[in-house]
């Protein structure tokens, strides 16, 4: 008589840990993709909760096995998110040369990936005053690339701390504008020329920095960032 313990455990009880793990994890990100949409409409303060779950067509009390609170899940949206782009911006730092050319194109590559994904765009606008010890992310990265131009003498500020501030400030408030429609043609330029006048970077050179296209692999990577699964459509 075979030994019950040595049974073989039939097929569909092996599977149903892993089914009960995969639905987990895929409410966990029906949360997150929740959140990014509702926050990008209605900022972090004016989300609660329930709206989140309601976007996610999941129950009210399912949040609470993932999260403690909208500010925990807001934390996760934002640095699922700010991974790409920081990838991307990484990989800029890497390739070019020029400080000063890597600079232009990385502010160029913040405000295109916000019209091309629109809901990321409006939920970086909201977090910016909400979670502002999140842009950390983005800040020290950028001020490594301004000291590094400094130390190749492209750049002249006497404060790489103040001027990363300045940037993204002035990056977010050129977000807002364009993507509320209210940006007159030329915007995206005329705020990186801007920016880089004020690292150091000579007029002519900022002006023509700040037109030029981005590069075959920057336009790639951000194809596939934009397109990835996450990344929201606005409703």
């Amino acid at each position: 008589m075979a030994d019950k313990a040595t049974k073989p455990v039939p097929d569909e009880t092996r599977r149903k840990p892993g089914r009960g793990r995969r639905s987990r994890e895929a409410t966990r990100q029906k949360l997150i993709d929740a959140a990014l949409r509702v926050m990008a409409r209605k900022g972090v303060d004016g989300t609660a909760i329930a709206d989140i779950t309601e976007e996610a067509d999941v129950g009210f009390g399912s949040f609470y096995n993932h999260f403690k609170t909208k500010g925990e899940l807001a934390e996760v949206v934002f640095h699922v998110h700010a991974e790409g782009i920081s990838a991307i911006t990484k990989t800029i730092a890497r390739q070019e040369k020029d400080q000063a050319v890597a600079v232009s194109f990385i502010h160029k590559v913040f405000l295109t990936k916000a019209v091309a994904d629109p809901v990321w765009g409006w939920f970086l606008i909201h977090t910016a005053n909400w979670l502002p010890e999140l842009w950390s992310v983005f800040a020290e990265q950028g001020t490594d690339d301004i000291r590094r131009g400094i130390a190749e003498g492209r750049f002249t500020v006497s404060s790489e701390e103040t001027a990363m501030r300045i940037i993204l400030a002035s990056l977010v408030a050129t977000m807002r504008l364009m993507l509320d429609g209210q940006a007159k043609a030329g915007l995206e330029a005329e705020t990186i020329e801007c920016l880089l006048r004020m690292l150091g970077v000579p007029g002519d050179e900022a002006r023509k920095l700040s037109r030029r296209k981005l590069p075959a692999y920057v336009a790639e990577l951000l194809r596939q960032k934009t397109s990835e699964p996450g990344a929201a459509s606005a409703d």
